[in-house]
This record gives C-alpha cells, structure tokens and sequence, in this order.
C-alpha cells in the first residue's frame, strides 16, 4: 500500500480564519478533503503536516520542514495537499521540490483540487505555468500591500509592532504614541550624562549600577512579547546596557516628536532579508507625537556625536571626556588637538597637540603645543568678559555681537552653494557628452576602441562628481541646520550668570569649536580662536 503525508498550509493572508490563536477552520477543510482523498484512492496516511500563518513563499515553515525530513528518511511515499499554491508559491522551490529532490527519493506529489501529479509527465508545463502564476500573484500581492503600507506611513500611522523605547501604544489608536514616564526619564537621563561629558560605556555603567532594566527587559517586564534579536548575549541574560543601545537612543530622531519611517526594506517579495534604505526613500512625519527630548538638546548632541571625544579618566564609571573634547581643532591644518602627555607636578594638567603633528613626527604639521590650564584659563576669561558686558549694560550688544559673530558660516554656505551649481553644470555637460558620443558611434564617426575609452572616462568623471554633489549637499544641510540653531546670546547668558568654573554645559552652550594656533617662538604668544555658537 502507498504511504502517503498530508501536508496543510494557511497563511496570513487568507481571510477564512477562525480566531487567531486557533486552528483555522480552512486547515479542518483541507484536513477532511485530503483525509477523504487518501481514503478514497486506498492510501495509508502515515502523518498529517500542518502549517498555519505560514507563507508559501518561504520554506522556513516547521511543519513543511519536518516533511522534507521524513521524506529523506523514506516515511511516505506519496506528499498530497489541496493545491500546489498551498505547497508552495515560490516558482524556485516548486521545480527544487516537485522536479528535482521528490523524483530522486521516488515521491509522487498530488494536488487534489488543481490536479498537479508529478507521476503524469504531461501536466509538468501546467505546473510550471501555474508556478509563475502563483508567484506573480505573490508579487502583485506583496507591491499592493507595500503601496498600502507607504500611504499609511504618509498619514503618520505608525506601523511596528512595538513602541520605541520611552513610549507606549496609544490605547485608543494603536498607531500612536503616548510618553511612558519611567522611561522617557530614563532617556532625559542618557542625554543629560552625555552632554555632561560621560562616554557611552559610562553611561551603561550608570543605567545598570542604579538597576535601570535594559530596553528588551523592561518591554518584557510590561507583559510584551518583545524578542530583540540584534541584543546580544550579555544583555538579555544579565540585564545589561550595550554602547550601542546608548548610541542609537542618542541619535534616535523619534525622541523629538518626529516619526521616522521605511529605512528598512525587504531585499524581494521572496526573500526576508531586510537591508537599509537611502535616506531620501524613508518617510518622514514631524511632530508626529509628543516630544521627550527638546530639538536643541537633541542637536547638540548629535553635533557632539561627531567630533573626537577622548577621555582623560580612565577608571570606573565616572569615565568623562573634558570639556574641550571634540571642540579642540589645529589652525593650521584643522585636524583635532589630542591629549600628549601630562604636566610634571601637576595631576590634573597635561598637553594638548596637533593629531596630526603627532602621527607624522611633525612631518606634515607642528605640534601647536598648549597645556590644558592655560586653554581653560582663556576660555573662562573670555565667556566671563561676554557675560559681564551683557549683564552690565545693554549698550553693548553691537560690541558683543562684533565679538562673536560667526559671519563665517554664511560665507561657508554660499561658497559650498556655488560649487554645487558648478558641479550640476558639469554633471549636465557630461550627460549631454555621453548622449552625443552614443549618437557618434551609432554614425560610425568613432570607432568601437575609442567609443569604450571615452565612456569609460566619462562614466568615471561623472561618478567622481555625483559624489561630490552627495557630500556638498549634505554639507549644505548641516550649515543650514547650524544656522537655523543658532542662539540668542541673552538666552545663553541668563543661563549662566552665575558659575566659578567652567562645565561641559557651559562650553556646549557657548562654543562651537576652538583653533588653537602656534605658539610664537620669539614672543611666546599663542593664538586661540573661539567659534561661538552665536
């Protein structure tokens, strides 16, 4: 007697569902029609396999794995299902299956309703036919519900699964969000520490020695069915807080009300590899929801995120940058001043130097050597001579904004706008070059050697200034954002009438960054050139 395995697929898609948690009334029917088919045509059914809220497209199903298993051990004979679709929609696995492995281990497949069987050689175009069918139904069905997707992300309907950490669900429109106050405190913490000069690893440290649960364990400790899988091992056994956790909160645009949308997309409609998207390609929603973290904290920490941050204690959690980390530039050469080595007697002063000079043995740059105390020393004198002229009289806010006026960056800006026009006219000569050197061969005024040389040159000289164009477009933008943050220096003021020494927030609030010059040999003098953030 032939043996045969009944294998039974629903997917998420199909609407003839019973409840979700229960098996699917269409499984019962598939089960009943395939039980009575086997009957019928005397079968012994050795195992019934049943997949449900499965998709055909993939063969990742447990059950349908099993069933490749036994049929490697030789359990059946004979795979039955309701429809080939139901077996498979993937046209790939189809011929893997049905016209490759089944045959070589001598298993016979049997659709009852759409009358696919391998064992009659003349229906294998219908099942080839019927394959693309079924996965050009896939494809349609997977751009319809993407096209769906991307005009609800338009509308500002959120569409994970989960609220981002420091928010919950809005109980009565699940594609909102409400502030959850334990962790958006939790969050305002994360911003405050780094903006007080701690590195990410310090602030793990912080979250964990105050027993502050870890994103995936707090959303687990709510109820949630929340798997992270990008968490490593650490994290999820011990609790603990990853740099890079720490970072992405850091750099997390929801944050500040905004919903950000689509940076990730599946590879195809056959496969569940997701890759990154382009930023121009995600959907963005401002003020989506309330806010946690205020814009201007939230960019200037961005800000600070991409300058060089060394830390100068080393130990324990307490782990901070100094207050200058990140803001210290070369005048000559602009690359960042480094730590070089402490002051004899004196703990807590050391050097600063050029990186540069450093790394070349002052080959391609000087040393610009200056001691911490004595940088700090300047800087508090000068944010003291600003805030004093500003609290003593009113009058001198021309002489205050001659002082700290950073015309520059206006000047920066239209300089960068006028090299990307000059790069759009290039990139528009040689687009129409190219189309002219297509129509030159096509009239065999050049010939096959020179037309490759030329395109080749052209293709390369074209890529060279798309990248250009990239990076001065998203220079643009960061000067306009610069600008647009911009503060009122009486705001910067009030906020610090009163202080004995310098702080992270002090220098972040007043500075943009600091040029360092070399120190005059004759004279001893060394020039420090302060960008302040007005």
């Amino acid at each position: 007697m032939n043996k045969a395995a009944l294998y039974l697929r629903l997917s998420k898609e199909d609407v003839d569902k019973a409840n979700k948690n229960d098996t699917s009334e269409s499984i019962v029917n598939q089960r009943l029609l395939l039980t009575d088919y086997a009957i019928e045509h005397d079968f012994s059914i050795v195992d019934i396999y049943s997949d449900d809220d499965y998709s055909g497209l993939y063969d990742d199903r447990p059950e349908f794995d099993r069933l490749i298993q036994d049929s490697k051990l030789g359990k059946f004979n004979i795979v039955i299902a309701k429809t080939q679709s139901r077996f498979t929609r993937n046209m790939e696995h189809m011929e893997k299956y049905l016209h490759h492995d089944f045959p070589l281990l001598g298993i016979r497949f049997i659709g009852v309703v759409d009358g696919v069987d391998t064992q009659n050689a003349s229906n294998k175009k219908s099942r080839q036919i019927n394959g693309l069918i079924n996965e050009w139904y896939c494809e349609d069905l997977s751009n319809n519900i993407r096209a769906v997707f991307r005009q609800k992300m338009k509308a500002g309907q959120f569409l994970g699964a989960f609220a981002p950490y420091g928010y919950l669900k809005d109980p009565d429109d699940n594609h909102k969000f409400i502030i959850d106050e334990y962790a958006a405190d939790v969050v305002r913490k994360i911003y405050s520490l780094f903006l007080d000069g701690y590195s990410v690893q310090s602030i793990a440290h912080h979250l964990e020695d105050e027993k502050i649960l870890n994103p995936t364990n707090y959303k687990k400790s709510l109820g949630l069915h929340y798997e992270n899988k990008q968490s490593n091992e650490f994290s999820i056994k011990y609790g603990l807080w990853s740099t890079t956790t720490i970072k992405r909160i850091l750099a997390n645009e929801t944050y500040i009300g905004t919903l950000i949308q689509g940076s990730c997309a599946k590879v195809s409609y056959k496969d569940k590899k997701v890759v990154a998207m382009p930023k121009e390609n995600w959907v963005i929603v401002k003020k989506h929801h309330e806010a946690i973290i205020d814009e201007d904290i939230f960019y200037k920490v961005s800000k600070l995120r991409t300058q060089r941050r060394i830390s100068h204690i080393n130990q324990g959690k307490d782990k901070k940058v100094h207050i200058f980390a990140g803001k210290l530039k070369c005048a000559t050469c602009g690359h960042t001043m480094i730590k070089s080595g402490g002051v004899r007697g004196k703990k807590d002063d050391w050097y600063l130097r050029c990186q540069l000079a450093n790394k070349s043995r002052l080959k391609q740059c000087t040393s610009h050597n200056i001691k911490f105390s004595v940088l700090q020393e300047n800087v508090h004198t000068r944010i003291k001579d600003i805030v004093n002229m500003v609290l003593d009289n009113a009058e001198h806010f021309e002489e205050i904004a001659e002082i700290v006026a950073n015309c520059n960056e206006e000047k920066i800006l239209q300089n960068e706008k006028k090299k990307l026009h000059d790069v759009n006219i290039k990139i528009e000569e040689i687009t129409k070059s190219v189309k002219v050197l297509y129509l030159d061969r096509l009239q065999q005024n050049l010939d096959e050697d020179m037309f490759f040389q030329l395109k080749r040159e052209f293709e390369t000289e074209l890529k060279t200034l798309n990248e250009k164009k990239k990076q001065l477009e998203c220079e643009i933008e960061r000067i306009n954002h610069d600008l647009s943050l911009q503060v009122d220096i009486n705001d910067v003021v009030k906020r610090h009438t009163d202080y004995s020494v310098l702080t992270h927030t002090i220098v972040n609030d007043f500075i943009d960054y600091i040029e360092v010059g070399e120190r005059n040999k004759q004279t001893q003098e060394q020039e420090i050139i302060i960008h302040w953030n007005f």
